[in-house]
């Protein structure tokens, strides 16, 4: 059946961390569900990428290689990212074997054929075609008509073909995922296929059917995987799915076409052109590892960062499911990821569990039918991007099908892996990966050996024999793991094998939201979307929690501050603001990060301190000129055993997680910046044109909007946040109120407010008043119209007895000294008497005179009695009706006296036929300084003009109206010469370098600069050698001017004085000088 409901499908989930949703429908398959495609490579697709999805930066090819050689110098195997420490020259997968020749149906002599995409060991050309003997990628998986053509990834949707080889029309436009359709699990997830067809150096015919097919006849799917989360941030994970499209069938026997899958790697840890290279293999392990036996780097650039480790490690490898032997060791034999569900049986389960009812396919007994049953495209009801049921019936037909998470390909414990078999470290140039007879010998079976430290090295390693039968698939999963030191290399190698043994579960951080950066005049403003809030993971269900902003002169963020873990190595940067839910998760996280794969590092990380949420920040502690590189990046709740009893999660009984925050990268390729993710910005503050009014909002000093109507007692204050985004239009803010629960009819709240333009828009329309934890509506809250450039900051106000007392008074013209004391007036239906959110006038005229209200002898209503004072709302002037108690000696003169009170009554309905006392108000006998009761003769009743006046708090409700005014950005018609006076010459003089240049290793030499600024708009500048020789014209933009040194002939400009001369429109003009200075 499906999923039946997220409390269902999430309750009593342990020991789960990472999700996996499977790859989609696919036509023509091979058994194991990898489409097996018809066409052929061709060497015109072959293209690149810079990958930088963690802290693992490198370029990649789509024909096998990590790095291209000499052709990318110091960006291979980058770690940490940013910083141009290439601990690789290249890297490329191979497939090699030992077959007959056979060409002309004649069998020949036994020949090793090894396909890979290796170049710089000199790429050998075919003759006749004109093509290298190497792996060369298939068309249609990737964008030929992007400007910048580049490897399909998800990180790119330009990159994505319009239509995808073997996938239906469902799948157009769409991410072709290995967690499914439009499944973005990973925080950058890569994807190509290539195949060895070209492979033409030997007279070898791997396909029977067609002789023009050569190399070993094997086409590879390769994916690329990465996760910024803190524990897999130094991991760049590498799937290779193998599969033999040919005729020939390969063998685990040594004597019988045998087959290995293996890496050739020419590996720098100290950079390139570095001969220290170290080297060693722990097979225990399955990894191959190396390091700098000088602990001293080559680099240009943060010479401070020493040289890693590096490690390739086999996480999964090929499995021989017909030797009857265990040969991993988990209490299960030849099985298979290939096979399908079969019949329901009882069996064993290995050491995964006790054996129980399953499907024979479904091994180590893991297929959950709740859970898993979501059909061949991996996805079901509760995943983003869910298109409905697969169309081939798979979703939800009670067996598994491959493509579904927890069986067949997408379950790596239902395969016998033969892991890592060999390893040779040669000094670089002794074995060549395109002299097969130099390589066969260091692939075999248990050849381990480093002949030599401290030189120059390669890598062969390799994993085989295996089994490849025509249209049989086999796959490597693989992975680059990087650390300071050997302890965290293998530390990370260890996390990696983890989170590939869970099937690559990700708990997925929340998306990362959407930014905007507004550079002004020595400020930057952020905003963000509210993206993040809406994520859903697929085990903790919504458990956003927060954001945290990082600030940068670097676009890698390396000069934003590192927090470490207990050994020192970096996990995450400190953020320069926090803002996170009012959910009462404060202070570190209760768990270690790495605590629950059993790795724990020391480091906890910071919730927040229940801020409440934004999405702007304002950064004034910026410098004009200067570029700044910030993120947003948003984080979740992470998991621990009480979330759900602190009412933190809906969900209950799951697997303890600490928190995990979305990526943030700028990609630099090249040296230059060539992406930004979502959340990454870049800006420049500086000065705004000198002859502009920048825009307004018509509030008080204190931002305080104007009450137009009504009687709360609170605030709305309009704060800018971008005045240059303000327009020319009016405002007004209005609200509803709802009876509070339990309460009387005249106890009311706010429920929702509604903001309204000046030509009747509703731009917040009927928006819920936020709540505490406990449900209550919030007294203070912010409401952001960031696209209007401000914020409305409410703070509303509710009536208590002793504010209300402490706000009671006679007017300072009054003459009475009666004492007056405030109470609610209990009841048996309301016992603690109602709070009426209502300010009382009580007004005294002339007794002699005529009456002017009457009053209520009781709750019935049905006597009253003239007096001569009235009763009403302090802001309207509205009558209320009241009682007045007084003693018989005194009583239906119809004014106050002594020891006498006034009760302000309502009914809770217009049908009651009793009406309910709230506020009492008492006149007592007066005391004097002392606290003793004054003496008759010193008493003053009132008088006539006397005024009481009793002030509640009152909240927003549905009588009252804010309004106020934002005014745009305007020309300065006053503006004159006088402005011109204001521009300057940064620097002045200019000596070799600014601060606000760029980092000069990201192009050359880097950035050279000179601003011109407080510039009026629509002004030009001319520059000119103190001979008068004219060097160049520069346009204004924004308030400023950018010269980068160079003539307008594009030369470099000389060291010497200058002079510019400045032409405002409309304005006048201005001639200054400068000077550069060697």
């Amino acid at each position: 059946m499906k999923r039946t409901g997220i409390k269902r499908l999430l309750t009593g989930i342990a020991g789960t961390v990472f999700l996996l949703a499977a790859a989609g429908e696919i036509d023509a398959q091979d058994n194991s569900g990898v489409y097996v495609d018809p066409n052929r490579s061709e060497r015109q697709f072959r293209t690149n990428l810079n990958v930088a999805g963690n802290d693992v930066e490198s370029i990649i090819t789509n024909f096998g290689t990590i790095g291209r050689g000499n052709e990318s110098i110091n960006q291979a195997g980058v770690w940490p990212r940013g910083t141009g420490h290439g601990h690789l020259h290249e890297m490329t997968g191979f497939v090699g074997g030992e077959v007959n020749l056979n060409r002309g149906g004649v069998t020949g002599p036994k020949q090793v054929v090894i396909s890979d995409g290796y170049r710089d060991g000199g790429e050998t050309i075919d003759p006749e075609t004109g093509i290298e003997w190497k792996f060369q990628p298939l068309p249609g998986y990737l964008n030929l008509q992007a400007t910048d053509v580049e490897i399909a990834n998800s990180a790119n949707p330009n990159s994505w073909p319009d239509s995808w080889p073997g996938r239906d029309a469902s799948w157009d436009g769409a991410w072709n995922g290995f967690f499914g359709l439009n499944q973005f699990n990973a925080d950058q997830e890569v994807f190509y296929v290539m195949d060895d067809a070209w492979n033409r150096e030997y007279q070898f015919y791997p396909d029977s059917r067609d002789s023009t097919e050569r190399g070993l006849g094997v086409q590879v799917n390769v994916r690329l995987f990465q996760w910024s989360q803190a524990l897999a941030k130094d991991i760049l994970f590498m799937q290779y799915e193998v599969t033999n499209t040919g005729t020939t069938s390969y063998t685990y026997n040594m004597n019988d076409n045998p087959i290995f899958f293996g890496g050739y790697t020419d590996v720098n840890p100290s950079g390139s052109g570095a001969s220290d290279d170290a080297a060693a293999f722990d097979r225990s392990q399955n990894i191959v590892y190396g390091w700098s036996a000088t602990g001293v780097g080559l680099w240009s650039q943060f010479r401070e960062i020493p040289p890693g480790y590096i490690g390739w490690k086999f996480l999964e490898s090929p499995g021989i499911a017909d030797d009857g032997i265990d040969n991993d060791s988990d209490g299960l034999v030849d099985e298979r990821r290939n096979n399908p569900a079969g019949e329901f049986v009882f069996g064993p389960c290995g050491v995964y569990s006790e054996p129980k009812e399953r499907w024979e396919g479904d091994e180590n007994c893991n297929w959950n039918p709740l859970t898993d049953d979501v059909g061949t495209d991996g996805i079901g009801p509760l995943d983003p991007n869910y298109p409905g049921p697969d169309s081939d019936g798979t979703e939800g037909n009670g067996r598994p099908d491959q493509g579904e998470p927890n069986f067949g390909r997408l379950d790596k414990d239902e395969s016998d892996q033969i892991g890592l078999t060999s390893f040779f470290a040669p000094l670089f140039g002794t074995v060549n990966i395109n002299n097969e007879e130099q390589m066969w010998p260091r692939m075999q079976p248990g050849f381990f050996d480093v002949p030599q430290q401290a030189v120059n090295q390669y890598w062969i390693f390799a994993s085989g024999p295996f089994t490849l039968r025509p249209d049989q698939t086999e796959r490597f999963s693989t992975s680059f793991v990087f650390g300071a030191n050997e302890r965290e290399m293998f530390r990370n190698a260890q996390v990696a094998q983890r989170i590939y043994d869970a099937d690559y579960r990700f708990a997925r951080p929340p998306l990362p939201p959407k930014v905007t950066a507004i550079p002004g005049d020595g400020r930057v403003v952020l905003q963000w979307d509210e993206t993040a809030e809406f994520s859903f993971d697929p085990i903790y269900g919504f458990d956003f929690e927060g954001y945290r902003i990082i600030k940068s002169t670097d676009p890698s963020f390396r000069d934003a501050e590192d927090i470490t873990d207990a050994l020192g190595t970096p996990r995450y940067k400190v953020g320069i603001a926090q803002y996170d839910l009012v959910n009462g998760l404060t202070g570190p996280h209760p768990l270690q990060l790495g605590e629950e794969v059993d790795q724990p590092t020391g480091v906890h990380y910071y919730m927040g301190d229940d801020t409440g949420l934004r999405h702007y920040f304002i950064d004034e502690d910026v410098i004009n000129g200067r570029t700044y590189y910030y993120a947003v990046v948003s984080y979740d709740q992470g998991y621990d055993l009480d979330f759900f009893d602190r009412g933190i999660s809906e969900l209950d009984n799951l697997f303890r997680i600490s928190p995990s925050e979305s990526p943030a990268s700028i990609t630099v390729t090249n040296g230059v910046i060539t992406s930004f993710g979502p959340n990454t910005v870049a800006a420049r503050p500086n000065a705004q044109p000198s002859d502009l009014v920048e825009g307004s909002l018509d509030t008080d000093s204190q931002s305080r909007t104007e009450r137009t109507a009504g009687v709360a007692t609170g605030t709305i204050r309009a704060i800018a946040v971008s005045p240059q985004l303000f327009e020319d239009a009016a405002f007004s803010v209005t609200f509803e109120e709802a009876r509070k629960p339990g309460k009387s009819a005249v106890e009311v709240t706010t429920s929702t407010f509604t903001v309204t333009d000046d030509l009747g828009n509703r731009i917040v329309d009927a928006e819920p008043v936020p709540l505490r934890l406990n449900g209550d509506p919030q007294r203070t809250w912010t409401h952001e119209l960031l696209d209007r450039g401000f914020i409305l900051q409410f703070e509303n106000q509710e009536p208590s007895l002793a504010n209300t007392q402490q706000n009671a008074s006679w007017s300072q013209d009054s003459q009475s000294n009666l004492r007056t004391t405030i109470a609610r007036v209990p009841t048996f239906t309301y016992p603690d008497g109602p709070e009426w959110p209502l300010s009382v006038v009580v007004e005294f005229f002339d007794p002699e005179g005529e009456p002017v209200d009457s009053h209520f002898t009781s709750t019935t209503g049905r006597i009253t009695r003239p007096v001569f004072f009235k009763v009403y709302e302090y802001e309207t002037g509205r009558p209320l009706d009241f009682i007045l108690n007084e003693p018989t000696a005194t009583r239906n003169n119809g004014v106050i006296d002594l020891e006498e009170n006034i009760q302000i009554v309502f009914k809770d309905d217009p049908a009651d036929s009793r009406y309910i006392p709230s506020w009492q108000i008492s006149f007592d006998r007066p005391r004097n300084a002392d606290g003793d009761d004054l003496p008759e003769d010193q008493i003053v009743l009132p008088q006539p003009g006397d005024v009481f006046v009793m002030r509640s708090q009152i909240p927003f409700g549905a009588r009252d109206t804010y309004r106020f005014r934002s005014t745009a950005r305007v020309a300065d018609p006053n503006a004159d010469e006088s402005v011109l006076d204001r521009i300057t010459v940064v620097p002045n003089p200019y000596v070799a370098a600014t601060i606000t240049e760029g980092r000069p290793f990201l192009q050359g030499r880097g950035e050279r600069r000179i601003e011109f600024r407080n510039l009026p708009s629509q002004s030009t500048i001319r520059i000119y050698t103190v001979n008068g020789n004219f060097v160049r014209e520069l346009p204004e933009s924004s308030g400023y001017a950018v010269w980068d040194l160079r003539t307008k002939d594009n030369l470099e400009a000389a060291f010497g004085l200058y002079f510019y001369h400045v032409k405002a429109e409309g304005i006048g003009e201005k001639v200054g000088k400068f000077a550069i200075i060697n």
